[in-house]
């Protein structure tokens, strides 16, 4: 069942900012290779994006995909610190995919961390520009690269091209808890 408190800061967030610049929601869809339908749910709070999705709206709306967590973020502090119980904001969950940002109050960084809660089904291939390691924190999963299927246990980890078409399940009976850091070139 989706929890709409959760996801709904992200939806508002991006909202606001596409108003901001004056785009409508065909026009975001254009520049994010998204539809215009996917991008309405997120707004509304009834679908948590991907990662892939998050970096292409962040890319396409030219902003940090950090100030979707966080919009008062400042731009330098000189560091963040994560806390699980005081995630808040930071966090967003559907029944059957999670996302925590890690980092979301420093803006100007080079990698984007973040906790993933992988899916029991996969999520929907993903590709997106730089570079992507995952360290399976907890239980199993499996990634199809390219239509390679490749299991991780806790403690394996991958590094990979973005833009290879990728794909992520959680594998056994309790789902797994996946760091995930995206490096992009700063544009």
């Amino acid at each position: 069942m989706l929890d709409i408190s959760k996801t709904a800061g992200v939806g508002l967030n991006l909202r606001r900012v596409r108003m901001e610049k004056g785009l409508t929601l065909d026009r975001l869809a254009g520049a994010s290779k998204l539809t215009r339908g996917y991008i309405s749910l997120v707004e509304r709070g009834l679908k948590v994006p991907s990662i892939a999705a998050l970096l292409r709206l962040a890319a396409a709306l030219e902003i940090n995909v950090t100030y979707l967590f966080d919009p008062d973020a400042s731009p330098e502090p000189r560091y963040t610190l994560f806390r699980q119980n005081e995630q808040g904001a930071q966090q967003v969950r559907d029944g059957t995919f999670g996302l925590s940002a890690l980092a979301a109050a420093r803006t100007r960084k080079m990698m984007e961390p973040f906790l993933l809660t992988p899916p029991m089904k996969a999520a929907t291939r993903a590709s997106h520009p730089g570079e992507e390691m995952l360290f399976v924190v907890s239980g199993r999963i499996a990634i199809k690269l390219d239509g390679e299927e490749i299991v991780m246990e806790k403690g394996d980890c991958l590094y990979f091209s973005g833009e290879t078409p990728h794909e992520l399940r959680s594998l056994g009976k309790q789902k797994a808890e996946v760091l995930v850091v995206v490096a992009q070139a700063q544009p």
